[in-house]
């Protein structure tokens, strides 16, 4: 009994690994501006006496916002920009614009959450509202840079 090896067609090699360092590299780059900016926004607001306690969602007390809360806030939300721009190249034919919409989207949704802060002055409250808007500017263009306007083709 004689065997004859299977030859297997092979597809072109292109390298996978390049759109996934582009992304990355542009949430690294998003966080670090993102951060950059949320700390100076940060002191520019200790500086002017606003009081920076606010609550959750329907508390009755308050807790102090620092910059390490603004820092937080700035890389949860990044690194789930981040996976969403992986997601959105995968499954889009428009990946940068359906990112921006679905950003611009989330950003005006994260809203509730200081406008609705239990307990808070307002003077507070519109401070949160400005962090939140200003790192929206500042992290979604960056992140949506990272994106191809369009699909690439898989040949």
């Amino acid at each position: 009994m004689t065997t004859t090896p299977i030859q297997y067609a092979t597809a072109p090699r292109t390298p996978q690994g390049a759109p996934f360092r582009r992304l990355l590299k542009g949430g690294v780059s998003a966080a670090v501006a993102g951060l950059g900016v949320v700390e100076v926004y940060a002191a520019i607001v200790k500086a002017t006496g606003v009081p920076m306690s606010a609550g959750f969602l329907g508390a009755t007390h308050t807790q102090p916002v620092t910059a390490g809360s603004f820092a937080t806030g700035v890389l949860v939300c990044t690194f789930w920009g981040t996976v969403l721009t992986m997601v959105l190249r995968k499954v889009s034919r428009r990946p940068r614009q359906a990112f921006v919409l679905a950003s611009c989207t989330l950003a005006a949704v994260s809203l509730v959450v200081p406008l609705g802060a239990g307990a808070t002055v307002a003077s507070t409250k519109l401070t949160l509202v400005g962090a939140h808007l200003i790192v929206a500017l500042v992290v979604i263009p960056i992140l949506a840079r990272a994106l191809p306007r369009a699909a690439q083709s898989s040949q």
